[in-house]
């Protein structure tokens, strides 16, 4: 969906080349690389699918342990390279086949399955190497070296991936070692090592992990043995090491075997500390022993950022240990040889130790991580009470059927897929619609054609539509071809026609199942483009009118770094008052209407993110997109990098540009989302459509707004909902290098209060305290005797970090003795006689403690005033106190999420932005939010 500006696209005709065209283009050499677009660029491979990514080079060449430890054993030891033939596998831009080159190799054959290629023959050119650096496109297992070679002396080949073998190409090394390399020849690296080592990390497994026991105010702990079966991978912070580094396996490439990749290994870890181990992380350490001087890669916690990071296991329960206490186990890897993207993990451990015995034996399964550190989003960071409709983007087609786009869509054995985790959220939200995109601006028009051939062809799409999104429990489909009848995608004009006529016999064959089936008749909308000259190209737009239920526009991307216009890319109003700009927003929505599209189907689309003026800018973030920034990174920038934000107010947005003249971009903010939420208001519109989610600050961490900020916003003016506007303002403090843990900023509030000691109820005077509790049953959960709903929790006891507190279940719920859990009943059935009979509760012969009876009323953890006042029974006197400073973070809080009800508070007569009424907007009820998910 996120896209450059139509209107300018054809001038520069950036991506015009389509795949028949490159391959002629490649066969008489005219290739012109300035025109390639980036799907060309693109392997269709599953391993090889990234490489072709400059974002992926441009992560890679910046891990500057990665890419200095090559520089410096391959240009430091040109003993080894000097007069010889290197091999380099994979090599991308081609940066070490110039080491290799600049260190005297008398050939370099530079092997790249990806049409990354063509940029490295350029490239190689351009730094005169090109008479010693020949390339050879394929994969090494496909294709001859050049020239009658038939050895190498040395090999070159970055194979390591995450835990060592995630997404690793070492088939293909071994495959070159054993067909090319000579006897006594080199490999760069050799050795590798994978290492283990236990760590605290209870606030990150709370708030992933054990956030499910209370979604919303219900139970949905079934989920957390799946969120826990999926590692995690990301930079640990040294800090948290709680045990020594245990060496699991070593690898010998000069020696191993394709069947030596499996790792089944017994491992021993000893505390360093008294603490907690709630996680194992798994990490690896690769060794070039051909170098005199010891030269490695370390991807140890605290050696030092490389884009391998770490990875993390969580476990279901935790382990309190002491100094010196051993915790043993078996850790084994299985790699799919098939798709090395597939992994299979195992870690069983026990341990018996003075303060805690667990035996635990845990599976794990690892899937493909789309983005690094905090962009990346999964299904269960969708706030469900935030819009009326969540749009799961994108389907591909095969075949003129709806296909997954990812593999993670889809279940793979008893681990759900994003499919089943994303419509999970209606049972929270009742009246939430989910929609699944088909398209996107990187299918374009390829699959289109297929689909409208005929009659017939249509037919068939619309009822496998059906199927697919019945299965997979979806309310509707969403078409995002971009864009028919438009000649630079490379759709003939017929295809206007073709794409009205497709829509409805859609419309047709929804309505006719529903009618069928009695199920609710599926939802059919379209995005459509909002530059005027592909509204002419592309829609009949009085003929669809009748056949959808809404429309998206995307009124954002009007300009970009593809062309010479420095305007906002998605302003409300022109940059300029001439009479023949259409390029924002204001112009596109009065001209749909003019073509006869009503305000109340029309869903004004706003952008979650900002765009540049020239792609060498350097805005490129965790999207990994040149000229492109996230709302979340736009925060970061201004803080971190000192970028300068300024406001047109002709155009009612924000643009932001460095300190040194650098290129400005143009972004969003909670001011400008205040603009275009009322301008929806005031022209009537049928509502909001948001690209993207994960594109907001969506986990909270990098703006000091809370989570959703721009979208929260929206909604807010939307709906009257003053009081849950977020602030303008934006942090004032710089997160880490890799932005890494940044936590909003903690205001202290004081606040003046009149303060009573309560009057203990039967309850507080029979039950003991938590620390009684604790001291004498040791770390667990333990039931509270005199209520249901609440328990005990003991954690380190006897250690400094412990922590003895009772703790209450969520609304509806008891605390399940035996399953030692809160359990969702009901309030109607929450009768605690009948659900704990018959269970001999050890709580109830706790000792107490001489002095409780006037002080055990502490343990519900609420925060609150804790006086020494009189003891129950005595006068207690009113006094006003004043309370000590507090810290608020509720804004990081899941449970308490100020959408928690999903309902609408009633609207306040007051506009935020203009200081005026509102007018009235579906005054009937809710206006429809639509939210784009890219996952």
């Amino acid at each position: 969906m996120s896209k450059p500006s139509e209107a300018s696209a054809k001038k520069v005709a950036c991506f015009e080349p389509r795949e028949q065209k490159m391959d002629a283009q490649k066969a008489n050499g005219s290739v012109d690389l300035d025109k390639m677009a980036p799907e060309d660029m693109t392997s269709k491979e599953y391993y090889l699918d990234s490489s072709a990514h400059f974002a992926v080079h441009e992560e890679l060449l910046k891990d500057d342990i990665r890419t200095k430890t090559f520089r410096n054993a391959i240009i430091n030891n040109r003993h080894l390279f000097k007069d010889k033939i290197v091999l380099d596998i994979g090599c991308g831009v081609g940066i070490f086949s110039l080491f290799a080159a600049k260190a005297g190799a008398k050939m370099v054959i530079a092997v790249e399955k990806s049409n990354v290629i063509e940029y490295a023959k350029r490239i190689i050119r351009a730094n005169r190497y090109d008479k010693i650096i020949k390339f050879v496109k394929g994969k090494v297992e496909d294709v001859e070296l050049p020239e009658g070679v038939k050895q190498v002396d040395v090999i070159i080949a970055e194979w390591m991936g995450y835990s060592l073998f995630y997404d690793s190409n070492i088939q293909s090394v071994i495959y070159a070692r054993d067909k090319y390399l000579k006897p006594d020849g080199i490999m760069f690296p050799d050795r590798a090592t994978l290492y283990m080592v236990g760590i605290e990390d209870r606030d990150y497994k709370e708030d992933k992990v054990e956030w499910w026991s209370n979604v919303h105010g219900y139970n949905m702990s079934c989920v957390k043995n799946y969120v826990m079966r999926e590692p995690l991978v990301d930079t640990v912070d040294k800090r948290q090491l709680c045990t020594d580094h245990f060496p699991l396996k070593a690898f010998d490439l000069k020696t191993m075997t394709i069947n030596d990749i499996d790792v089944d290994a017994k491992f021993r870890l000893t505390a360093l500390r008294d603490d907690y181990i709630h996680a194992f992380v798994i990490y690896f350490v690769a060794e070039f022993t051909a170098c005199p001087q010891r030269t490695v890669i370390s991807t140890a916690p605290g050696a030092g950022y490389t884009h391998w990071k770490q990875t993390v296991f969580y476990f279901p329960d935790y382990v309190t240990i002491k100094c010196n206490e051993v915790l043993e186990g078996t850790y084994y890897c299985k790699v799919n040889l098939e798709n090395t993207k597939k992994l299979s993990f195992g870690i069983d451990f026990q341990f018996n130790g003075q303060l805690s015995s667990l035996q635990s034996n845990n599976q794990y399964f690892m899937k493909a991580v789309k983005r690094p550190g905090g962009g990346s989003m999964a299904p269960e960071d969708i706030d469900p009470c935030l819009c009326t409709h969540v749009i799961y983007a994108f389907s591909e087609m095969d075949n003129n059927q709806l296909m997954p786009m990812e593999k993670h869509d889809l279940k793979d054995g008893s681990q759900p897929g994003f499919f089943e985790r994303f419509n999970a959220w209606k049972s929270v939200n009742k009246n939430l619609k989910t929609l699944l995109a088909v398209g996107g601006w990187d299918m374009g028009m390829k699959d289109f054609a297929g689909i409208v051939k005929s009659e017939k062809t249509m037919k068939k799409f619309a009822e496998s539509a059906i199927k697919y999104l019945r299965k997979h429990k979806f309310d509707g489909l969403d078409l995002d071809f971009e864009y028919p009848g438009v000649d630079w995608r490379d759709s003939p004009k017929e295809d206007k026609q073709k794409f009205t006529k497709m829509c409805e016999i859609l419309y047709a064959t929804f309505e006719k199942e529903a009618e069928a089936s009695g199920n609710e008749r599926l939802l059919l909308t379209a995005a459509v483009a909002a530059a005027k000259v592909n509204i002419d190209k592309a829609y009949e737009v009085d003929k669809l009118v009748p056949v959808m239920d809404w429309f998206n526009l995307m009124t954002y991307d009007f300009h970009g770094s593809w062309d010479q216009n420095r305007a906002h890319h998605s302003s409300l109003n022109s940059k300029d008052d001439e009479k023949d700009d259409t390029m924002y927003i204001d112009f596109a929505v009065k001209y749909f209407q003019k073509l006869g599209m009503p305000a109340s189907k029309m869903m004004l689309g706003v952008g979650t993110y900002g765009r540049g003026d020239t792609p060498a800018m350097p805005y490129t973030g965790f999207k990994g997109e040149t000229g492109f920034v996230a709302y979340y990174e736009s925060c970061v920038q201004i803080v971190c990098e000192k970028m300068k934000e300024t406001w047109d107010a002709k155009q009612l947005v924000p643009y932001i540009a460095g300190p040194y003249n650098q290129p400005k971009a143009g972004v969003e903010n909670v001011r400008s989302m205040k603009y275009k939420a009322n301008y929806i208001k005031k022209n009537n519109l049928g509502g909001a459509m948001i690209w993207t989610l994960d594109m907001d600050d969506f986990r909270g961490q990098f703006c000091c707004q809370g989570k959703f900020p721009l979208i929260k916003t929206i909604k807010a003016v939307l709906h009257g909902q003053l009081k849950l506007l977020p602030k303008e303002k934006i942090c004032s403090t710089c997160p880490t290098k890799e932005y890494k843990n940044f936590k909003p900023e903690i205001q202290p509030q004081t606040t003046e209060k009149t303060t009573k000691k309560p009057k203990k109820s039967k309850r507080d005077a029979d039950a003991p305290s938590p620390q009684d509790v604790c001291e004498e049953l040791k770390d667990g959960q333990w039931p509270d005797p005199t209520d249901c709903k609440s328990y005990y929790l003991c954690r380190g006891v006897g250690s400094q970090w412990g922590e003895q507190k009772r703790e209450v279940c969520y609304t509806g719920a008891y605390f399940d003795p035996n399953e030692k859990t809160c359990k969702w009943v009901g309030m109607d059935k929450l009768n605690c006689e009948e659900l704990v009979e018959g269970y001999e509760n050890p709580v109830a012969g706790v000792t107490r403690s001489t002095d409780e009876a006037g002080d055990n009323a502490d343990d519900d953890d609420d925060g609150g005033d804790d006086d020494d006042g009189p003891s129950d029974g005595a006068a207690s006197k009113k006094k006003k106190t004043k309370s000590p400073p507090t810290k608020s973070i509720s804004i990081l809080s899941r449970t308490t999420s100020e959408f928690d009800t999903c309902t609408v508070e009633k609207p306040v007569e007051f506009d935020p932005v203009q200081g005026n009424k509102y007018i009235p907007f579906f005054p009937s009820g809710m206006t429809r939010f639509i939210c784009y998910s890219l996952l």
